[in-house]
């Protein structure tokens, strides 16, 4: 059972005072966005998908991650789940937690796995490859498909190439398009941190999808018809 009773389910009070963004295709959200103004971000013509933050380790759950899906599916709009890998637990045992919480009948893309320094930190390039492969195929038996990996350019190249190359890949680079090692191109670009849409009273993420790729890509293969 997640704790939500210290959660202000009210916050943010206010607009931040930005222009809004523009040239993105999708959004990821978590309790850091507070509450959501659904009613004003489904009509967000900019927005082909949203990815929600599910969970953390092995006990963690977001705080508005039951909100969050419950609207999002209300209105219309394509969803994913994603977990933030933690170097306090095996990969597998950090899927099923995942597979807990997440409901797969509401789901329409491919879950992500969110692999970055602040979860693995401690852990060697070996240790990485070896729990994310753990995730991988738990989810491949749940799901049918390997997860979409999110990681900034550089931890891609330091951490995981060229044994994860052939994945559908989710990059964070704030400062240009990513260019990654070899043969791999990436299929998801978090391009900012700090975007600024109608119906999010603070900062969140932006994404585009790569060139070559379309929305059909990221669909659970249930999805796809």
């Amino acid at each position: 059972m997640h704790n939500t009773a210290n959660y202000d389910k009210n916050w943010p009070y206010k607009d931040i005072d930005a222009p809004f963004s523009g040239d993105y295709d999708g959004i990821d959200i978590s309790k850091h966005q507070g509450k959501i103004h659904w009613d004003i971000l489904s009509k967000n013509k900019h927005i082909k998908f949203i990815y929600i933050k599910a969970t953390e380790g092995i006990y963690n759950e977001d705080p508005c991650y039951e909100r969050n899906v419950s609207e999002a599916k209300k209105h219309g709009l394509l969803i994913g789940s994603y977990h933030f890998l933690s170097k306090n637990f095996s990969g597998r045992r950090q899927f099923n937690h995942f597979n807990d919480v997440v409901d797969k009948e509401q789901q329409d893309l491919l879950p992500v796995v969110d692999v970055e320094d602040d979860g693995t930190l401690g852990w060697s390039k070996e240790k990485i490859q070896t729990e994310l492969n753990d995730f991988i195929d738990a989810c491949k038996e749940e799901y049918g498909k390997a997860p979409i990996i999110y990681c900034s350019e550089s931890y891609f190249k330091d951490n995981l190439s060229p044994e994860f190359d052939n994945y559908i890949l989710f990059i964070a680079n704030y400062t240009g398009t990513p260019l990654l090692p070899g043969k791999p191109v990436y299929d998801m670009w978090q391009f900012s941190k700090k975007g600024h849409v109608p119906g999010i009273w603070n900062w969140v993420d932006l994404d585009k999808l790569s060139p070559n790729a379309s929305i059909d890509n990221l669909k659970l293969p249930s999805n796809t018809d």
